[in-house]
């Protein structure tokens, strides 16, 4: 009699247990992803960063000031694992922004480091009982007009808060110059490099090794005016000798003049493609796989989009009018579909 009391007794705390703890889990007000990284490769199987230290600071955040929105972040971390820097932006409140940056600083890497590293990613925060829409990540490649300078940045990947940065390769090609023009400051002996940026709308950073060069195009990109207050992204980025600008053209050897123009044409429409797509952003319906594009007079226009929405194809319509085409003549005439993604 008393071992099946015993028995019992022992399932029924064993199940309470079980319960408490899957609750603790799934109740947890915010989850850390990690996207890219700079001077290390970041792990499939498992995160850099343990948040074990970091975990009810950041829990007691979220809770005592309930945010609007997901955020994204960077953290900086020294060769001995420790959290050296921390940025946060997004949530939609300024002191809960402020509250993660200071509970992200407990984070550590106990893995074994070769050096110091950066890791940016995003932070989805639960408010009422559920996660609120997380950032945007596009791997979309936006490369930055490189007038005639030595270096070109290409933006491979982005990260975003809420939807709301929608013209990111606008706002990158309008900064083109100021980054061009940083170039020098790399001096003769730099080889690529990949680097990692970040814009909130108050103090922007880059960071690619080279002091001079990334205080230069930090600058550059602090004069990006962002759509919102809590708007903010960060951006994993490859210093390169130039290569295709933004502003597309074509001069591949062995090209027929028809290959040419069709070549110079998708350039064209898939190096906008973050911009594009910004155009389906809080349209849930709204689908962009492919544009038809149409030469005329040495220029490019939509003139077929179908994404399901009315204004999202006006809004492509509008983003893609008038491209300057350098490979066409005035007498050129070419009606091209391209997908936004390459077909393999």
């Amino acid at each position: 009699m008393h071992a099946v009391l015993w028995h019992h007794f022992r399932v029924r705390t064993l199940l309470v247990l079980l319960l408490l703890t899957g609750t603790a889990t799934a109740d947890a007000p915010y989850k850390i992803v990690e996207d890219a990284a700079l001077g290390i490769a970041l792990p499939a199987d498992k995160r850099l960063l343990d948040e074990s230290k970091a975990a009810d600071a950041l829990a007691k955040c979220v809770t005592t000031t309930p945010p609007t929105g997901s955020a994204v972040f960077w953290v900086d971390v020294s060769s001995k694992g420790a959290v050296t820097a921390v940025r946060v932006h997004g949530s939609g409140k300024p002191a809960l922004d402020a509250c993660l940056a200071t509970a992200m600083k407990k984070l550590a890497v106990t893995d074994k480091l070769a050096t110091a590293v950066a890791v940016v990613g995003r932070i989805d925060l639960a408010a009422d009982g559920a996660y609120l829409a997380s950032p945007r990540v596009s791997s979309a490649a936006v490369m930055v007009a490189p007038h005639a300078a030595a270096w070109q940045l290409t933006v491979n990947r982005v990260g975003y808060t809420s939807n709301r940065a929608q013209d990111i390769a606008a706002a990158l090609d309008g900064q083109s110059a100021a980054i061009a023009a940083c170039s020098p400051k790399r001096g003769a002996k730099a080889e690529a490099a990949e680097a990692l940026a970040w814009v909130d709308g108050k103090k922007a950073a880059f960071q690619s090794g080279h002091k001079a060069y990334d205080a230069c195009v930090a600058k550059a990109l602090g004069g990006i005016v962002l759509p919102a207050a809590d708007s903010a992204m960060w951006m994993h980025v490859a210093v390169m000798k130039p290569a295709e600008p933004l502003a597309p053209r074509t001069t591949k050897g062995g090209l027929s003049k028809a290959d040419s123009l069709r070549d110079a044409l998708t350039t064209a429409v898939r190096s906008r493609k973050l911009d594009l797509l910004a155009c389906t952003d809080n349209k849930p319906k709204a689908k962009l796989t492919k544009v038809g594009v149409a030469l005329r007079g040495g220029k490019a226009n939509v003139y077929k989009v179908s994404t399901g929405d009315t204004d999202a194809d006006a809004c492509v319509r509008n983003k893609f009018r008038d491209i300057p085409i350098s490979a066409a003549a005035a007498g050129d005439k070419v009606e091209l579909e391209i997908t936004l993604e390459p077909v393999e």
